[in-house]
């Protein structure tokens, strides 16, 4: 009996194996493998090492404690990063948008170079009828519109993944998806990193609160994505 189990046992293993291996040949993504490279909170600005500029206030949040405020000039840019044309990437922005009368483009996060080829770019834009969420990357340039005001002033969660292998682009608001789009395929992020602050030519800053900022090598699945944020809710 024992050694019938035995078999039995193996068999399943054989089989577990078998299907992953399937799916692997077929380009299927069992498991989404992602790596986080940056991480941007007030709990550990004080030693971070991985920021080359580093212009902000810190204030008193009732609801997340301490926060970093940029004022619409100040802004976060960290060292070079390694994501190559194969990784994809990931980005998540905890942010509070403050409106303005004089400015309509606020940049959440992008790299410090963007083209058809190289980076991204995500930001928020309020407009007298919708609100939208902006991105670019690659050949993609689109926008997610959304209820005017529901992020102004509140605590939103943007996220944005692009996957190399097949030039899919989406993005999050909350932990739900609002649009997705392809692009072209094999586009890197080796750049440095801005936060707070679209690219260089158009210089998109950010008002407001920003509690978290995460980069990823890799691609967060939906799943994860809706998981992250409701464990920030839930912490808090």
């Amino acid at each position: 009996m024992e050694k019938k189990w035995l078999i039995i046992g193996i068999l399943i293993i054989l089989g577990i194996a078998s299907i992953w291996q399937f799916g692997n040949m077929l380009g299927l993504t069992i498991k989404n493998s992602s790596e986080e490279i940056i991480d941007f909170s007030a709990d550990s600005y004080l030693d971070n090492e991985t920021f080359i500029v580093s212009q902000y206030s810190i204030k008193d949040d009732g609801y997340f404690g301490k926060v970093f405020y940029l004022n619409g000039s100040d802004f976060v840019r960290t060292k070079r990063v390694n994501i190559t044309e194969n990784d994809g990437f990931s980005v998540s922005v905890l942010a509070k948008v403050e409106d303005s009368t004089n400015k309509n483009a606020l940049g959440l996060i992008s790299s410090s170079s963007q083209d058809d080829e190289i980076g991204f770019r995500l930001l928020y834009r309020n407009f007298d009828d919708k609100d939208r969420v902006y991105f670019n990357v690659g050949f993609a340039e689109d926008y997610a519109e959304i209820e005017k005001g529901s992020c102004l002033n509140k605590w939103c969660y943007y996220t944005l993944t692009y996957n190399p292998k097949n030039g899919n682009v989406k993005v999050y608001l909350n932990g739900d998806k609002m649009k997705e789009v392809n692009t072209n395929s094999k586009i890197s992020a080796s750049k440095n990193i801005n936060i707070g602050r679209t690219i260089d030519i158009n210089r998109e800053y950010f008002i407001g609160d920003v509690a978290s900022v995460k980069v990823y090598k890799g691609v967060l699945s939906d799943k994860e994505i809706k998981s992250d944020y409701e464990d920030l809710i839930n912490l808090k």
